[in-house]
């Protein structure tokens, strides 16, 4: 055996008899020998031949009887030619650096196996991770943004520390799906927020989590969440287009999607693509409990993607009974109604009423004024983008009493900020 691979041999034997002698990190072995951990890192790295200082305290704390000592007298001595080794013969060389390496290979072996054992959670701790993301998805839409964005931001973190360490495949998928869900959510509330650079990049992040477990409901969400932001920066091919790359199209998401693509559509100008859509949409409706991603699509929110289609493609009169027909829906719902999708209903018949060929501009500001009470405490950016909207188009009335309060109610406010 040559000098580096008889040191390398050295430093093998203190790795396996420190993991034999239940010490699992070089920290705890320079607590028992009161060495430094750097020299004793650079003992286990084999590179050089550590002092004699070194290796008999290690001897002595792992119990190597002297094997240690006796093993680095041996490189000592070659190496200054102070009497020479045994000979051994090839075939016993074999034989001796494959025990060693198997037996290195074990040690190894045991102590990864320890690490990822400690590495996955308690399983009380996984089940709080989903019931507590269970819990946020069911309160999603009615709850502040200002109250849910911190709880979002901290099991958030609490699975991406969990996710850096070692775990056990099964373990893993469970905290990437967890993480792909609070990824989502988090986009969500970006979006809310009006920061859609934000809203992209986590978009992105929860896409790549539904990548890694394939989770189709998770996949089909975030192509609805990268079609909303282009669909509100007005690249309205674009939120078409996402759907084309989207492997999965789940049935707890079809109709919400397709909803997307019939708005999207209809800005184009493309009015039998937006109906077609409209129609799979109705086809499609799935109102149910909440699943990995996106919420699913009842009748309120079918009647509100309804009506505003059918605005865009100049079918106002249509529009009307069906913008009708989602806040009927979603007053009926109370405290349960999505609050953002409410307020969208209410814009959605405002417009209608102003785009009539009898225009009623005060009841369509009355309807405004009630859009912000109901998104009171729960600002979205599109809600208050788009009530800015409709108090221009109700600019030539701007005189009339019903006009000026929603003026004053919309500058007074509260704008949409991220809190944490």
């Amino acid at each position: 055996m040559d000098d580096q691979a008889a040191v390398a041999h050295l430093a093998g034997r203190i790795r396996v008899l420190r993991l034999a002698a239940g010490m699992h990190s070089l920290a705890e072995l320079a607590r028992r020998t009161n060495l430094d951990r750097a020299g004793i890192s650079r003992a286990e790295a084999g590179r050089f031949l550590p002092s004699d200082v070194v290796v008999e305290a290690i001897d002595t704390a792992v119990g190597a009887g002297g094997e240690l000592v006796q093993l680095r007298a041996r490189i000592y001595r070659a190496r200054h030619g102070i009497g020479e080794p045994q000979e051994v013969s090839s075939t016993d060389r074999r034989q001796m650096l494959g025990a060693g390496a198997f037996t290195m290979l074990s040690a190894l072996a045991a102590d990864t196996s320890r690490e990822i054992a400690r590495g996955d959670p308690d399983p009380l701790t996984l089940v709080d991770i989903d019931d507590d993301i269970d819990r946020i998805a069911a309160v999603y839409a009615v709850t502040p943004h200002a109250v849910l964005l911190p709880q979002v931001e901290r099991r958030w973190l609490q699975v991406d520390a969990a996710l850096k360490g070692r775990s056990s495949l099964a373990v893993h998928r469970q905290l990437s799906l967890a993480a792909g869900r609070l990824s989502y959510f988090a986009s969500r509330l970006a979006f809310n927020f009006g920061d859609f650079a934000m809203a992209r990049h986590l978009a992105v992040l929860a896409g790549q989590y539904a990548e890694q477990t394939q989770d189709t409901v998770l996949l089909a969400s975030v192509a609805g969440m990268h079609s909303s932001i282009a669909y509100y920066r007005k690249r309205y091919e674009a939120a078409v287009a996402v759907f084309d790359g989207c492997p999965s199209d789940p049935p707890y998401l079809r109709a919400r999607n397709a909803a997307y693509r019939a708005r999207a559509h209809g800005r184009l100008g493309n009015a039998a693509a937006a109906r077609a859509e409209l129609a799979l949409m109705h086809r499609s409706l799935a109102d149910g409990p909440q699943q990995l991603g996106d919420l699913p699509l009842g009748e309120a929110a079918a009647g509100m993607f309804t009506a505003g289609t059918l605005a865009s493609i100049g079918h106002g009169q249509e529009a009307e009974p069906w913008a009708r027909q989602s806040v009927a829906a979603h007053e009926a719902a109370g405290p349960r109604a999505n609050r953002e999708e409410w307020g969208h209903a209410l814009l959605t018949l405002s417009a209608a009423l102003i785009s009539r060929e009898r225009p009623e501009p005060e009841e369509a500001a009355r309807v405004g004024i009630q859009v912000l009470d109901v998104v009171d405490g729960h600002p979205t950016h599109t809600v208050t983008h788009r009530a800015g909207e409709m108090l221009t188009m109700l600019a030539d009335h701007r005189a009339l009493p019903a006009v000026r309060d929603f003026r004053d109610r919309l500058a007074a406010a509260p704008r949409a900020e991220l809190t944490a």
